[in-house]
C-alpha cells in the first residue's frame, strides 16, 4: 500500500506551488511541484521541524505543518 499523500497549495516567494506530503514512517517528505525539497517531523513539543532537504523558512515548516494537521482533524 502506498503512503498517504496530502496536496494543497501554498505560496513560496511570489508564487503559488502545489505542495504535497507524503507520509513516510517518522516524518512526511514534501515535493513543490513534483520536485522532493525536504523532510519535516512533529516533534514531541507539537511543533513542526526541517528533518533534512533544501532549507525553507519556519514560516513555511509551520504552514505545511498546519496544512497536514487540518487534513487529519
Amino acid at each position: 500500500m502506498a503512503n498517504p499523500v496530502i496536496g494543497f497549495g501554498i505560496v513560496y516567494g511570489d508564487e503559488i506551488i502545489h505542495c504535497e506530503a507524503s507520509m513516510a514512517e517518522r516524518s512526511y517528505e514534501i515535493f513543490f511541484n513534483g520536485k522532493w525539497m525536504a523532510s519535516v517531523e512533529h516533534t514531541d513539543e507539537l511543533n513542526w521541524i526541517q528533518a533534512s532537504g533544501v532549507i525553507l523558512p519556519q514560516s513555511i515548516i509551520d504552514e505545511i505543518g498546519k496544512k497536514i494537521e487540518s487534513h487529519y482533524n
